[in-house]
């Protein structure tokens, strides 16, 4: 299982060729630069109004990685899945590594995250990321922070070029994307690619802040244990918690109330909830953009009229799916008390998010 990350990152143990394949194809060297080179010369002058995708995306724990099992399992999309890194650049190589992985159903094992939720090698992940650290992301400077950013028609030539190779790998029509990080970038790809879907998800603000608090003391456990694994989440762009933190910044004056509060801090959780939704719901949501739809994870999780209508909105067949929505009771240990104005603020912005959503 010399190139299963899943099982790799499910464990914290990687294989020292591991590593290195990871390092060239993911991280730095003449193979990574290869990959784009050839990216960019395969795409040009691609159409890209052809493409018709669905892109998933959100704050991390919006339950956007059960949105995206929920759909894969219709069977009726492609998608990027575990089986084709670390090669996930050069589709011709990670196509062909691929057909030598065991993806046995019953192989599955809960992922780093300790969530409950289960991967195998066909399991669909957020991988398009290092595309965009290799091309768009090399024009900013986001060693300390990630902001909104534009894309450049050639940039998004290679990442449609790079979509549609995965297109004909998975032999589907259209694939399910799903990226954390996206949102940052969406007025773009909404604008460019207009026949394709955009799904935000959000979620409770203080259950969703506890849930990122979480994650964040879990995953600086893990890294300090095995630095690799801080290393791969930085080679695919996972920046959301971990020792390798980098906030969402919207608006200049954030970063500094966000400096001012320990990360480990439930309040810091809750500052990075409002700044993201609040700049989805003025920036994103006054667009009014047909192809862009907000989504409430605890309606998805608790009514089912709610779950039904939106399967239909995006063409899915509800009765095709295969996966169940669970809406998890959080213990708030006490802590709410101390934010009270951000939590109402926040509280505020969640009803508004879900009046959005139901329209």
């Amino acid at each position: 299982m010399i190139f299963s990350s899943f099982k790799e990152i499910a464990i914290k143990n990687y294989s020292y060729l591991s590593q290195i394949l990871h390092q060239q194809f993911l991280e730095k060297g003449e193979i990574l630069n290869f990959a784009i080179r050839r990216i960019k010369k395969k795409s040009l002058n691609i159409n890209i109004n052809l493409s018709r995708h669905i892109f998933i995306t959100g704050l991390a724990r919006s339950g956007t990685t059960a949105l995206l099992q929920s759909l894969d399992s219709t069977n009726d999309f492609g998608s990027l899945r575990y089986k084709y890194m670390p090669f996930i650049l050069i589709p011709k190589i990670s196509n062909i590594f691929s057909k030598y992985l065991i993806n046995k159903e019953d192989n599955k094992i809960e992922r780093i995250h300790g969530d409950g939720i289960k991967i195998n090698t066909n399991s669909p992940e957020c991988l398009d990321e290092p595309y965009w650290l290799n091309t768009t992301y090399k024009k900013y400077n986001f060693s300390k922070i990630i902001t909104p950013h534009n894309i450049e028609k050639k940039d998004l030539e290679g990442y449609i070029y790079l979509l549609n190779e995965y297109i004909k790998i998975e032999n589907k029509e259209h694939l399910i994307i799903k990226n954390n990080n996206a949102h940052l970038r969406i007025l773009d790809l909404s604008s460019l690619l207009p026949n394709s879907q955009f799904l935000v998800l959000f979620r409770s603000p203080i259950s969703h802040a506890i849930s990122l608090l979480r994650l964040h003391k879990r995953l600086i456990k893990i890294q300090e244990e095995n630095e690799f694994v801080l290393r791969y989440m930085e080679m695919i762009g996972h920046w959301e918690f971990g020792k390798g933190k980098k906030p969402f910044i919207y608006e200049n004056n954030q970063e500094i109330n966000l400096t001012r509060i320990n990360d480990t801090d439930l309040k810091y959780w809750l500052k990075q909830w409002i700044f993201s939704y609040e700049w989805i719901l003025k920036k994103v949501c006054s667009r009014k953009r047909s192809n862009i739809k907000l989504v409430c994870y605890e309606d998805l999780c608790n009514n089912k009229n709610y779950l039904d209508s939106f399967y239909e909105s995006i063409a899915v067949n509800p009765e095709k799916i295969n996966f169940n929505f669970k809406n998890k009771k959080t213990d708030i240990l006490g802590e709410v008390s101390l934010q009270t104005k951000d939590l109402n603020y926040a509280n505020e912005i969640y009803r508004m998010l879900r009046n959005e959503s139901y329209k």
